[in-house]
């Protein structure tokens, strides 16, 4: 699964690519390495208001959840959500596909592969690094606080060249589809079509130096120079 996102475009750089601004501008910051196993927040365009680009934590809470992050997500982890599932929980996805979809917004992702016995991370992006988007949906809980989870589908040939240890890869869109993503009108089954035949990026990848344990290893590697897997801000 996916639980490692990145984002390290500048806030300018955002707002020109997808031709809308934060609500909040002075709380975004760059972030090489988001780690949603601890309490994150992420960038996302809302259905409620597609025009503005807010914050939401990474990790999907019930609507009417009152209790912390991590008592919830120490029960079940809601940071990926598989848009196939025909048997998701009432209590916390309840219309959410219908009715709470979002835009995420990141410049890449991690993925790993399993090679001689150990786990390899890899880094994937864009070729030049800009900004894009990853399906997901959102609640709102009792004090107001966004939180989504990210949606993955089945991989499929075209996502053959990235090293992956799984069969799925995050759903991704292209800037022509946002709209109908974020449309009102439109609920899952209207989706569907768009969901399994959608155009997709040609990512590449940047293998990260050596086997990594865990998120410090990965943090270490990445304090040691982000010209290890080419990260720059853009």
């Amino acid at each position: 699964m996916f639980y490692r996102l990145s984002n390290t475009s500048d806030l300018k750089g955002i707002e020109r690519e997808l031709g809308v601004k934060f609500r909040f501008p002075n709380l975004y910051e760059p972030n090489a390495v988001i780690n949603g196993l601890v309490e994150s927040n992420l960038p996302i365009i809302t259905m409620e208001d597609s025009q503005t680009i807010d914050f939401s934590i990474w990790g999907l809470l019930p609507e009417d959840y009152e209790e912390s992050w991590d008592t919830f997500q120490d029960v079940t982890n809601t940071l990926n959500t598989n848009v196939h599932n025909q048997n998701l929980s009432d209590d916390i996805y309840t219309n959410a596909l219908d009715k709470r979809r979002c835009l995420i917004i990141v410049n890449g992702f991690f993925t790993t592969r399993l090679f001689n016995g150990k786990l390899h991370m890899h880094y994937v992006h864009l070729k030049n690094h800009s900004p894009f988007c990853l399906a997901g949906i959102y609640n709102k809980v009792v004090d107001g606080f966004i939180t989504c989870s990210l949606l993955v589908t089945h991989a499929t040939h075209k996502f053959d060249n990235i090293p992956n240890l799984g069969k799925l890869k995050p759903l991704i869109f292209k800037k022509k589809d946002y709209h109908t993503w974020l449309d009102r009108n439109n609920n899952l089954n209207d989706l569907k079509s768009l969901i399994n035949h959608h155009d997709v990026y040609d990512f590449v990848y940047d293998p990260i130096k050596g086997p990594h344990d865990n998120i410090k290893d990965l943090r270490r590697t990445l304090d040691d120079g982000y010209d290890e897997i080419n990260l720059r801000i853009s």
